[in-house]
């Protein structure tokens, strides 16, 4: 059977023998190389060399120079008792892609009428073990070919697919993943993806997120948390390695506790979280959503359905918000299987501490073809080939699918399309400019630096819209993931007008609904009206009042207002020889007490200070959302003898 045509997930999928690929997994080690696979198998008939290791899937593939050796080097692997899987390779459809490995795993859903004693008898029919049952998927479970089996898992799945009792039947293949991204040489110093007014050649003004009418009300919260599934991530760059930052982090290539980068070309992952969560120090840069923290998942270079399930389950028992993933299946035509399809909507259904769901986003990817459906080429000597396509990541009805915008606003003219795109955000594009993000530290990375200007691809949008996300979440924690998405689309930006073709629902197959704007989603999650910013109190008391010495010095600030507080932010200047002596308290109109500042042995002079909800979320947590209305007291203590200073200043901004 040099072609079989399957069942996955919600679609098909036609699958094609490689003519000179094979893959082996030993039942004890590894055969990485040529040398090993022959000292642990023996001899085989044909000129082999290795090609790759889908090391979490135990499998290694190799080439074999003459197509006419395959069957026999395969038929002598298969009699080595070293042996456990020796696999031909697959391509999809009528492409020249990366092969597609059956693992020998298939998932089998059953008929819930079909007895135990039923579904037994058609495991040892075919000599199949059980491995697990799959908990979000009834009366589904993951099944191994055995010694006993007398066919490869494709022919199986074949056969079981037109069972009467059998829902589900699909084997479980590894495929290469495919990071989004399209790294430029242009340098570009400023992240105009951000906020830009134009002004420069290539910006268009308003081509960005609103990010400072959105961080008005919010730069987000730890207690939210993003996911970011990658290559692997410098977490010592002084834009990650921040107090209660990083959360659950772990390596599925390493099986390990460090997701830092192991290959030289680790370099992706840091590049999408400097989007989403740099925290913005003075010499850096920041993310969408700084204060937010991060839940980093170093992935295995091969991905199969229990790997994509190790995923999602970590996210989800570690509480992840958000799943940002940047990356797509190495094959074009790539549905995804039932265990896949199922793990991700559980995952995007009840996942979070309040159950409400994650918030997952995938690339729609960088190839300029439809995420659905076909695109013709012309080859080298003037014929042409047709090739199908398919996204299952980008497709999953439970997803959000990201496509790029570029600096004039219009579709990045790489982008992926079709009526499965959800939204575009701001990335770079031809024309355009490229995004500005953090690199690994040092020589490693894209650059010898540590930020890199010419990040780009779906892959950078995608981490943007998933900073969106969060900060949605920081500001209404408990809507659903699909209620944050809908939030996103129903506020997305629609650009190009004359182009992406927009239909009666609103959505551009070229665009999605628009460009996310993130000012004007956080004023919609809050009921604001979309034609205003949040307003805010300033009030000031220039006082100029002596402190008290070894005593208390008060000022009383009043307001007439009475609207919710959604943000606030405190002035203190005093002059004094001897801070450390100064414990200065904020009480609010409801008799609530915030702590500013403790003394302490701290012997610098004068305390000059802004105190920020936005900062610091948990300090001022018994005010937001109380009324403005009333009488605010600064309760300054001096709580030694001696040193003396003056009360020059204090002031209130209230967002309301």
């Amino acid at each position: 059977m040099d072609t079989v045509t399957l069942k996955r997930g919600r679609a098909k999928i036609t699958l094609n023998k490689t003519p000179n690929q094979f893959a082996v997994r030993l039942k004890s080690g590894r055969a990485n190389s040529l040398p090993a696979l022959d000292a642990a198998c023996g001899p085989s008939p044909g000129e082999k060399n290795h090609l790759d290791s889908a090391a979490r899937q135990n499998l290694e593939l190799f080439a074999i120079k003459n197509d006419a050796d395959l069957n026999g080097a395969m038929t002598e692997l298969r009699k080595s008792p070293a042996c456990q899987v020796v696999s031909h390779t697959y391509t999809v459809g009528g492409s020249t892609s990366e092969a597609m490995i059956p693992t020998g795993a298939l998932t089998v859903q059953f008929s819930p009428a079909l007895s135990n004693q039923g579904r037994e008898d058609i495991m040892a029919a075919h000599g199949l073990e059980l491995v697990k049952r799959l908990p979000y998927l009834p009366d589904a479970y993951v099944l191994r070919c055995t010694a006993a089996s007398t066919q490869n898992p494709l022919k199986i799945a074949k056969v079981l697919q037109d069972h009467d009792q059998v829902l589900v039947a699909e084997p479980d293949l590894a495929f290469k993943r495919s990071a989004q991204y399209q790294p430029a040489c242009a340098l570009y110093p400023h992240q105009w993806h951000l906020h830009n007014a134009g002004g420069d050649a290539g910006l268009r003004a308003g081509a960005d997120v609103a990010a400072e009418a959105a961080w008005d009300i919010s730069l987000g919260k730890r207690e939210i948390t993003v996911c970011i599934i990658d290559d692997g991530f410098d977490l010592d760059h002084p834009e990650l390695n921040a107090a209660d930052k990083i959360v659950a982090p772990w390596d599925f290539g390493e099986d390990d506790a460090d997701p830092r980068p192991v290959e030289a070309s680790d370099n992706h992952g840091t590049a999408c979280a400097g989007v989403a969560l740099a925290e913005g120090s003075a010499e850096g840069l920041i993310g969408l959503a700084p204060r937010c923290s991060f839940m980093p998942i170093r992935a295995a270079q091969w991905v199969n359905d229990a790997t994509i399930e190790a995923y999602f389950r970590h996210a989800v028992d570690h509480h992840a918000d958000v799943i940002s993933c940047s990356w797509s299946a190495s094959v074009p035509w790539a549905p995804l299987s039932t265990n896949m399809d199922a793990v991700i909507h559980w995952a995007a259904t009840q996942g979070r501490k309040n159950g409400q769901g994650c918030v997952i986003l995938f690339a729609a990817g960088n190839e300029n073809v439809p995420l659905e459906g076909s695109k013709t080429f012309e080859l080298d000597d003037g014929s042409e080939i047709s090739i199908d396509f398919h996204y299952g990541f980008a497709l999953h009805p439970n997803v959000i699918c990201v496509g790029a915008s570029n600096s004039l606003d219009q579709r990045s003219n790489y982008s992926n399309y079709g009526p499965g795109l959800t939204l575009c955000a701001p990335s770079d594009g031809d024309p355009g400019h490229a995004i500005v993000t953090i690199d690994r530290v040092g020589d490693p990375g894209y650059l010898p630096y540590s930020y890199v200007e010419g990040f780009g691809g779906t892959s950078s949008a995608t981490p943007l819209a998933a900073g969106l996300a969060a900060l949605i979440l920081s500001v209404k924690p408990t809507l659903s993931s699909a209620e944050v998405r809908q939030l996103m689309t129903d506020t997305a930006e629609k650009i190009d007008p004359d182009h992406a073709q927009y239909d009666s629902d609103g959505h551009s197959i070229w665009a999605g609904h628009g460009r996310i704007n993130a000012g004007r989603a956080l004023r919609a999650a809050l009921g604001l009206s979309e034609d205003r910013l949040p307003p805010s109190l300033h009030m000031e008391h220039w006082v100029d009042k002596p402190i008290v010495d070894n005593g208390l010095t008060r000022d009383v600030i009043h307001s007439a207002l009475d609207e919710k507080i959604l943000g606030i932010v405190v002035q203190v200047d005093i002059q004094h020889s001897w801070r450390g002596d100064l414990r200065i308290e904020l009480q609010t109109p409801a008799g609530d007490k915030i702590l500013l500042a403790r003394q302490n042995a701290d012997s610098s002079r004068d305390f000059v200070r802004s105190f920020r909800s936005s900062d610091r979320p948990d300090l001022f947590q018994a005010v937001l959302g109380e009324s403005l209305l009333g009488d605010w007291e600064l309760i300054i203590s001096d709580t030694a003898p001696d040193d003396v200073g003056i009360l020059r200043k204090w002031g209130l901004t209230l967002s309301y």
